[in-house]
């Protein structure tokens, strides 16, 4: 579909349904909508997840930063951003709570409602949904906005989801920064090495060298003399200890606002070369 959906229609609803819009799970997941379908974009991001193995659709600075703290929890095992709600229960209900259901702009058409964020977590190994959405604080004191978020609990609960709005302003500024400055050191889908498996084999090396000897000074002078020892290009060694964060190897203070100033002593290591796993971590 190009760019900008500008007239909805039972047509143009029936024809997204034809495309798989709102069906699959993890990489195979195609949102209801897509960023390129907004015919005023605004804020909108498209961030690839090595979590979920494909491109999210996230419509608002608010989505992007609740995205990332979702993708961070390690209980999470898939995101489903933009996720329909169905019509003929989203209409009832409205009816039954008496509140007006949403309607396209200049239509007649009574809107697919969709949620910010179906996730599924794994809770004592069994898969349960979770429904999120985000709003920005000002938004909360608007009558409209209040009464679409009632219909979106309604109908959440009426369907066995557990319902959370989380609100842009009230999330840990300082944790989403240091989410955000470990997740960017993630090898994008199409990177190239300086040779195949050089970042594992780097990631394994910087495990048994901080396992095997302390080191007083902070995160930033290791990496640093971790790059003079190992004759790498400079800012590789911090970029392999933030790989170790994002997999969880190397373990932090996420409420730390100078994590590359602070002490080798306050990183934990959790796992050895020969069995690294993901563990622990807030």
């Amino acid at each position: 579909m190009s760019r900008g959906i500008k007239k909805w229609s039972e047509e143009a609803i029936a024809r997204l349904q034809r495309e798989g819009r709102g069906t699959g799970r993890g990489p195979s997941y195609t949102p209801w909508i897509f960023v390129t379908d907004l015919y005023s974009q605004g804020r909108t991001h498209e961030l690839y997840s090595h979590k979920t193995g494909r491109q999210h659709q996230l419509l608002s600075d608010g989505e992007r930063d609740a995205f990332f703290l979702l993708e961070w929890a390690q209980n999470v095992v898939d995101i489903r951003e933009q996720f329909p709600l169905p019509r003929d229960i989203t209409l009832e209900l409205a009816q039954q709570i008496a509140v007006r259901h949403p309607y396209y702009p200049g239509t007649h058409v009574p809107a697919v409602m969709t949620i910010d964020f179906l996730v599924t977590k794994l809770v004592d190994g069994q898969e349960t949904p979770e429904a999120f959405s985000v709003k920005v604080q000002e938004d909360l004191n608007k009558p409209s906005v209040v009464e679409r978020l009632e219909l979106e609990r309604v109908v959440c609960h009426a369907i066995g989801m557990p319902y959370q709005v989380l609100v842009k302003e009230r999330m840990p500024q300082v944790k989403l920064k240091n989410i955000r400055w470990i997740r960017d050191a993630q090898l994008d889908r199409d990177a190239t090495e300086p040779f195949p498996g050089f970042y594992d084999e780097h990631m394994a090396r910087m495990v048994q060298d901080i396992a095997n000897r302390q080191f007083q000074g902070s995160l930033v002078d290791y990496c640093a003399e971790y790059d003079r020892r190992y004759s790498v290009e400079l800012g590789t060694g911090l970029r392999i200890a933030r790989m170790l964060l994002s997999n969880r190897t190397l373990v932090m203070d996420l409420n730390n606002a100078q994590p590359q100033t602070a002490p080798m002593a306050s990183f934990t290591l959790t796992a050895l070369q020969g069995r690294l796993r993901a563990v622990g971590g807030a």
